[in-house]
This record gives structure tokens, C-alpha cells and sequence, in this order.
């Protein structure tokens, strides 16, 4: 592979990720199995997905580059019990009771999935990358998924107790999921660049 095509694919991945528009920015849903709806999604603010359409379930993983802020939105829900999202490395929550819309954020810097958990009734948990009680599940909604008028790298559904994991309509909580690099990032992203660059000049003298 020569050095310039290597500075130009480098320069659009940095572009797209100043822009937002990268493979999701820094996050990836690890898709562990898949389901069938059993009820509708029916979530006021998105279209409804009918019983017998297809779901994945799995979890939510940061890739990077370097440190991101990622922020965790409530979106609603749809469920006969009280369920509430942990987001675990910040020690922050939503409920039920919150505001459609209200966020909570935490700088991850490390890969591999995310911290953070849903509960359903009774103290029933199915954590991010990690294990789901019986009846719970986190299911894939969508990706750069428009709601309202912010878009969403990744929107999640929890399901908290219809049975099994594979039963149910994952709008029991739902939550949407994006990530924003900091600074430092973009300046070694940047620096790199500019190596690059410098090397190239360096070829084309001799």
C-alpha cells in the first residue's frame, strides 16, 4: 500500500469523524442473538414495529479512537413495571420519571462494552456486555436512527420480563446512544496526520 493512499483513506477517516459521520463514532452493537417481536413497539415519536419483525440482541461496545464523551438519552417507554437505566461508570441514572430527553454522559476511554445496565421489576437486570436475568434483554432499535430532531449513533430497547430473553417488544425503557471524541483526540488524529503528510513531502524531494 503506498503512503498516499494511505493519507488519503487516513484524511477521510479523520474527516468523517470530525464530522460525525464515522462508522457510529467510536461505538459498535456486538449482536449476540436474534429475536421476534411478540407485542408491537409502540413508543409515541417512532414508527411502530409490528408483532413478527425481527430484533437483535447483544450489546453496546465503545472501539474509539482515544476518549470519548458518551451520552445516554432517554427516549420512553412503554411497560407495566418501573424500569430504570444505570449508566455504571458515572454512578448517574434515568427513570421513568424523567423528562423525555434528559441525558447523562461519562468519558470512556477504554474499549469493549460499555458500562451500563437496565433493571426491571424486582431487581431483574440485564447488564451491558455482560448477564441478563431471566426475561431480559437489550435489543438493537436502530443506528443514526432520527428522533425528534437529534440523530442517535445507536437507539437501544430493553425487554424486562415477558418470559425469556427472545420474548417481548424491547420498549420497555428505551435509550438513545451517542459519542462525542474530545479534543486531545482530534489533536493526535491531527499530529498523525501531519506525519504523514511530512513523510510524503520527504519522498517527493528525493
Amino acid at each position: 500500500m503506498s503512503k498516499r493512499f494511505y493519507l488519503h483513506n487516513t484524511m477521510i477517516a479523520a474527516m468523517l469523524l470530525m464530522t460525525g459521520g464515522s462508522a457510529h463514532a467510536g461505538l459498535s452493537f456486538v449482536v449476540t442473538d436474534t429475536a421476534t417481536r411478540t407485542e408491537a413497539f409502540n413508543i409515541a415519536g417512532f414508527a411502530t414495529l409490528p408483532i413478527g419483525s425481527a430484533v437483535s440482541l447483544g450489546h453496546l461496545d465503545y472501539t474509539g479512537p482515544g476518549s470519548q464523551t458518551v451520552t445516554y438519552t432517554y427516549l420512553g417507554q412503554e411497560s407495566g413495571f418501573v424500569d430504570k437505566f444505570y449508566n455504571t461508570l458515572s454512578g448517574t441514572e434515568l427513570l421513568e420519571s424523567n423528562a423525555v430527553g434528559t441525558s447523562v454522559s461519562s468519558l470512556v476511554s477504554t474499549a469493549g462494552p460499555l458500562s451500563f445496565k437496565f433493571e426491571g421489576d424486582a431487581g431483574k437486570f440485564a447488564i451491558n456486555g455482560g448477564h441478563w436475568d431471566t426475561g431480559t434483554s437489550i435489543g438493537l432499535i436502530g443506528t443514526n436512527m432520527l428522533v425528534g430532531s437529534t440523530t442517535y449513533a445507536y437507539v437501544l430497547g430493553y425487554n424486562d420480563s415477558a418470559g425469556t430473553k427472545h420474548l417481548g417488544d424491547w420498549d420497555d425503557f428505551v435509550i438513545g446512544v451517542s459519542a462525542v471524541p474530545e479534543p486531545e483526540t482530534y489533536a493526535m488524529l491531527l499530529v498523525g496526520l501531519g506525519l504523514v503528510g511530512f513523510s510524503l513531502s520527504k519522498q517527493r524531494q528525493r
